[in-house]
């Protein structure tokens, strides 16, 4: 009799203790066995705010970095980026913010509050991170609801020898696989929350039900707008306004006209793969796109003003209002694009040596323009004041004039 009580006692506990254990709802979105875990307790799914649990787990010899946060772009997410420990043994989890295409920075006493639990570190080639996170709920920059039905997380991770770090702010090279995806919370409510809670220990994983949502973007994108604007602002725009100044060829209107027509072609093109881009990734607050679109509007207005400075100087054989506004607007787009180009690559996050690279040939490429520009206009001055000491008029006929003034 008492055997069977105590069969039955202990049967009623297992029950208990099973109804209690921890849902965890597990997603593998990436193609490079990188998966990610989920763990809502009662307490935060009833009031949508409190602790939850997540798992971060992918291959520890092959990656630089793991990450993966809240929100639907890198611009106002909740990132953790796990990478190896110093040691190589355990794990490092970062917890930094997202605010644009650009390399997310940890800011200490700004982002979430983790606790990196039992279970943590590599084994057999993967890299493990069980983490409690408090205030997940909301964060500089957004917020995500867990009493909801599902909310949507991205994903990144860079390929490479691993960074072995025990500082939260080490830098992490630009991403070369990232995505994002709906996370159905479903599978991942349950379970009851102590002071050691670990859901991940005892409880078994379901696969979690996860819409793709991509990684905003291709970059294939954003690398075929990066080479069109440069080719534009950078090389062709500063070459047709050299060219005009310093070239004595047949037909140099014409050529100077082809240069312009054919940079603000590839601009076109450039500016719309960068505000599709900034649209579907947020960026549009960034001073990039900003200033892109300041000079793509005054772009657009230089073939009229450009058309009416040369109908204009026909007649008058001198400079007019179309003539300052055809020269100054094109003055302004050519280098405030090419600053523009370099600001660009930071917001890309691009490589160190990259930055470089553009630097040195669109600095050089600025300064000659530059160094055109006062040819061109020293040029002119000693041109009229000959004319001046010769009687003649000044500027009629003056061949030299005309080429100069055209200009943009």
């Amino acid at each position: 009799m008492m055997r069977r009580s105590l069969g039955q006692v202990l049967a009623l506990a297992f029950l208990l203790s099973a109804s209690a254990q921890a849902a965890v709802s597990k997603t593998c979105p990436s193609t490079s066995g990188i998966c990610f875990s989920l763990s809502i307790p009662d307490q935060t799914a009833q009031s949508g705010n409190g602790d939850i649990f997540f798992q971060i787990s992918g291959p520890s010899t092959s990656h630089e970095w793991i990450a993966l946060g809240q929100g639907e772009g890198m611009a106002g997410a909740n990132i953790f980026v796990v990478y190896l420990s110093a040691n190589g043994m355990n794990v490092t989890v970062s917890p930094r913010l997202g605010k644009g295409h650009i390399e997310p920075q940890h800011q200490n006493g700004q982002g979430a509050n983790v606790t990196l639990l039992k279970g943590s570190g590599v084994e057999n080639g993967t890299l493990t991170a069980n983490v409690r996170c408090a205030g997940c709920s909301s964060w500089n920059g957004g917020s995500m609801n867990f009493a909801g039905t599902g909310a949507t997380w991205i994903y990144a991770s860079k390929s490479g020898t691993p960074i072995q770090s025990d500082d939260l702010a080490a830098e992490i090279s630009y991403h070369d696989d990232h995505g994002g995806f709906n996370w159905d919370f479903a599978s991942a409510k349950g379970g009851a929350v102590s002071a050691n809670a670990n859901p991940f220990l005892a409880a078994t994983a379901s696969e979690a039900s996860t819409q793709a949502i991509g990684g905003g973007v291709s970059d294939s994108y954003i690398i075929a707008h990066a080479v069109f604007a440069c080719l534009a602002v950078a090389f062709l725009l500063p070459i047709g306004g050299i060219l005009i100044r310093v070239g004595n060829l047949p037909n140099l209107l014409i050529i100077h006209s082809a240069i312009q027509y054919l940079g603000l072609s590839f601009y076109i093109i450039a500016f719309g793969l960068g505000a599709y881009y900034a649209s579907k990734e947020h960026y549009w607050s960034n001073r990039h796109p900003i200033i892109g679109t300041v000079v793509f509007g005054l772009m657009l207005t230089q073939p009229l003003w450009g058309v009416l400075h040369h109908r204009m100087y026909k007649k008058t054989q001198g400079r007019t209002i179309s003539s300052w506004f055809h020269l100054s607007v094109g003055r302004i787009v050519i280098l405030l694009g090419i600053v523009n180009g370099g600001l660009g690559l930071q917001l890309g996050g691009k490589s160190k040596g990259a930055k470089i690279g553009y630097g040195v040939g669109a600095g050089i490429m600025g300064l000659l323009y530059i160094l055109a520009i006062l040819y061109g206009e020293n040029k002119r001055r000693s041109s009229r004041q000959n004319r001046s000491a010769s009687g003649e008029s000044t500027g009629i006929g003056d061949k030299i004039e005309h080429k100069d003034s055209r200009t943009s």
